[in-house]
């Protein structure tokens, strides 16, 4: 009689062991299915390419050449004129972040430089109004940056965008940052 039991302990480490590794990857493995539809940095970059197209091609579209900006459109989305433009396709009393579509948790900068955007300090475009150009400094001094959206923090892992344009004859870069 002895003999007919022997196997029980056996079969019961087997059958826990199994049990074990099945919770194991359950646990492991279920959290990262999810993840794509959970918030993270995959979320922001999807966005940030979103919101580079949105300013080039639909807020600030020049014409027929797909990087060339509208002079006067974007002279008003970045120097908060009170000159309305009715060929502009927004309203600058919105905010940036309204304007492209983002919900209040997101926060996002655009700034337009020149020379070399991968570089140590490329040079800010800036407009006088009428104008749009690339200071000979590290800021405007004889007019005002094209910079809108909220200030970049200090510290922090923020998301860059970029696209290469023409403005009033002047090649440039839009940075886009969201954080």
């Amino acid at each position: 009689m002895i003999d007919d039991r022997g196997q029980t302990t056996l079969d019961f480490a087997i059958g826990t062991s199994v049990f074990l590794v099945t919770v194991a990857f359950v646990v492991a493995f279920v959290p990262g299915i999810f993840q794509p539809f959970a918030d993270g940095p995959q979320e922001e970059l999807a966005s940030v390419d979103r919101i580079a197209d949105t300013i080039v091609h639909d807020l600030l579209d020049g014409g027929d050449d797909t990087t060339a900006l509208d002079r006067e459109c974007t002279i008003y989305l970045f120097n908060d004129t009170d000159t309305d433009p009715d060929t502009c396709p927004f309203d600058d009393a919105d905010p940036l972040a309204e304007q492209v579509g983002l919900t209040e948790r997101h926060h996002v900068n655009v700034t337009v430089v020149g020379g070399d955007p991968n570089g140590d300090s490329p040079n800010p475009v800036c407009t006088d109004g009428e104008n749009v150009f690339v200071s000979e400094s590290d800021d405007c001094t004889s007019g005002v940056a094209l910079d809108a959206g909220e200030p970049l923090p200090d510290s922090g892992a923020s998301v860059i965008g970029r696209r290469i344009v023409h403005v009033d004859g002047t090649i440039a870069t839009i940075i886009v940052r969201m954080w």
